[in-house]
């Protein structure tokens, strides 16, 4: 009984909390771009300039307890979830690979969950890591294909676009075990329209970003 209790409890908080002043939350993080990221019972929204939750509660927003020290741009540097420019980044988990895309203040998917790995948006624009695949053949005893895949760094705009292609191909193994993590973006911001990206080579490029 008290299992089902408790379940009924979390279908319903939503419900219970969208629109409506936020009392006893387990963290409110610092207000950005006029957001401010809320926790409830292991589940995420935001709330606005008047203290409202603008969505439900959920669960796929990003949150890392620690930042990485890496060098990276990427998921693994979000703390806890940030809506910047009216997007934050979602993630869904297919065949153990987790992707990531972005929601908008109403918490429609506005960029699809296709992407290894995304950075938050800065003036218009994301980092994103494109998965692709190339057909060598087939294996005809098997009847299956032999595919290669890998990664290039691209630059997507508000809806999910690719704008222009940074970098890449990086070969990826597309396998749970492998990609559990998600590829770092090795990127760092130099000015508002440069950066520096990381080759296959792990050599540096600048590029200035139009």
């Amino acid at each position: 009984m008290k299992t089902i209790f408790n379940t009924l409890i979390l279908l319903f908080l939503p419900l219970i909390f969208f629109g409506q002043p936020v009392i006893n939350a387990d963290f409110i993080s610092p207000m950005e771009d006029g957001y401010a990221a809320v926790k409830i019972q292991n589940q995420w929204s935001f709330i606005d300039e008047n203290g409202k939750l603008i969505f439900d509660l959920r669960d796929d927003l990003i949150t890392n307890e620690t930042r990485t020290n890496a060098v990276d741009l990427g998921v693994a540097s979000i703390t806890y979830p940030l809506m910047i420019e009216e997007r934050a980044v979602v993630k869904t988990v297919k065949d153990g690979i987790p992707y990531y895309g972005f929601i908008d203040p109403t918490g429609k998917i506005v960029v699809n969950q296709e992407f290894l790995n995304v950075s938050n948006f800065k003036e218009g624009y994301a980092l994103a890591l494109k998965l692709s695949e190339q057909v060598l053949g087939e294996n005809k005893p098997l009847g299956k294909r032999v595919v290669s895949y890998f990664y290039d760094l691209v630059l997507i705009d508000t809806s999910g676009h690719i704008s222009k292609y940074l970098c890449g191909p990086f070969p990826v193994s597309l396998s749970k075990e492998r990609l559990k993590i998600a590829p770092p973006i090795v990127a760092k911001d130099l000015a508002p329209n440069l950066i520096a990206v990381q080759t296959p080579e792990s050599k540096w490029e600048v590029i200035k970003i139009d």
